[in-house]
């Protein structure tokens, strides 16, 4: 494994954080417009970090190569934070820690009436961050991005370490 890092172009390890972010994107995507799983709050939280770190490999493919060094520095902060955020999910969906007010109620105070707050209701689906709606193996999405999150940390700050 060391010795294919330490092969590993900085192009090639742009590029490869940068596909397995619009994949797991593009799963996601596809998870919820064509086969209806609906995003709780904590899960859209854990997609912005694959968009962010798309969007920060996407810049660091057009940089001097003295910078590539710091962006995989970066990424792997970014993937860091996702793997906190999904494994956060994952205690709340085995109830190890409280759910969180924004998973737990929506904000009711901009409507006007209660006709248009009833209609608001009932269009928007609404999903509490404690329920696992897909699992494999006994594990949920969130712990399945808890662990990819993980390990394209350790595969970014290892990169890092190889190319100093």
């Amino acid at each position: 494994m060391c010795k294919f890092l330490a092969n590993m172009s900085s192009r090639t390890f742009l590029w490869s954080i940068l596909l397995i972010s619009i994949a797991v994107g593009g799963a996601g995507y596809i998870l919820e417009h064509f086969y209806g799983f609906q995003p709780c709050q904590l899960c859209l939280y854990e997609q912005k970090v694959f968009k962010l770190t798309a969007i920060i490999a996407l810049v660091g493919l057009f940089l001097p190569l003295r910078w590539k060094y710091y962006f995989s520095i970066l990424l792997g902060l970014c993937f860091l934070v996702g793997a906190a955020i999904a494994g956060y999910h994952v205690a709340v969906q085995h109830h190890l820690v409280e759910l969180p007010a924004f998973c737990a109620s929506q904000d009711f105070s901009a409507f006007e009436s209660i006709e248009a707050l009833k209609e608001q209701m009932l269009k928007t689906p609404f999903v509490r961050c404690d329920q696992v709606t897909w699992s494999l193996f006994g594990l949920s999405l969130a712990a399945y991005n808890a662990i990819l999150s993980l390990v394209l940390t350790l595969f970014c700050l290892k990169w890092a370490c190889k190319h100093r």
